[in-house]
C-alpha cells in the first residue's frame, strides 16, 4: 500500500521568494495538499542554502529554520543513521517534504484507535523524491541507512505542536515543538 503521496522530482522553477510570494497569495485558506506539494516541487534551493543550515545532532535528528512567514515555514532537518521520529500527525497542519541526500524511509499509520497506531504502508525514498502528509494523517520517518540524511520541509501553517500516537494502545500525547527535538522527540 502507498505511504502518502511520492512524487519523483523533474525540473524545479521556483525561486525562494517566488515560493514565499505563492505561499502568501495562497492565503487566507492557505494551500491544499496538491498545491503545497506542487510548490515543492517546484522550488529551487540552492546547494548552498541547504548545507549552510545542516547540523547534526548525536542524539536526535535536528530540525533547521530557513524561513518563517505566517502561513508557512521551511526547514532543513539534518539526521544521522538510525534517527526516527515518533508516530504523529501535524496537529492540523500541511506537511511536504524533499529529500536532498540521503535515503528516506518514510510510514503511514492510523491515527490511534483501541489499539494503537496501524502502520499502514511504508516507503523508501531517494535523494530528489518528495512526499507529503495531510492535515488528517499521521506517520512515522526514519534514516534506516548507514548514511547521514539530509531532508527539506515544508508546514502550512507553521508547526507549532504534534499528536504523538501510541503503537501499544489508544493512548496520545499533544507535544510543543522547538527547532532543536532533542528533548521533544526521541
Amino acid at each position: 500500500m502507498p505511504c502518502g503521496r511520492a512524487r519523483r522530482r523533474e525540473a524545479a522553477t521556483l525561486s525562494l521568494g517566488g515560493f514565499i510570494t505563492e505561499m502568501a497569495r495562497l492565503r487566507p485558506a492557505g494551500p491544499t495538499q496538491d498545491a503545497l506539494a506542487g510548490l515543492i516541487h517546484d522550488l529551487v534551493l540552492s546547494h548552498e542554502l541547504i548545507e549552510g543550515h545542516v547540523c547534526f545532532q548525536q542524539d536526535a535528528y535536528a530540525r533547521n529554520l530557513v524561513c518563517r512567514a505566517a502561513s508557512f515555514e521551511l526547514l532543513v532537518l539534518s539526521w544521522r543513521p538510525g534517527q526516527q521520529t515518533t508516530i504523529h500527525d501535524h496537529d492540523g497542519a500541511l506537511n511536504a517534504i524533499r529529500v536532498h541526500r540521503g535515503r528516506l524511509t518514510s510510514r503511514l499509520y492510523t491515527r490511534g484507535g483501541e489499539a494503537g497506531a496501524r502502520l499502514l504502508g511504508e516507503q523508501e525514498l531517494a535523494p530528489g523524491a518528495l512526499t507529503s502528509v495531510g492535515e488528517d494523517e499521521a506517520h512515522q520517518l526514519l534514516n534506516l541507512s548507514d548514511r547521514d540524511l539530509v531532508t527539506v520541509h515544508v508546514y502550512a501553517p507553521p508547526l507549532r505542536d504534534i499528536v504523538v500516537y501510541s503503537t501499544d494502545g489508544p493512548g496520545s500525547e499533544r507535544v510543543h515543538l522547538r527547532y532543536s527535538l532533542g528533548e521533544d522527540i526521541e
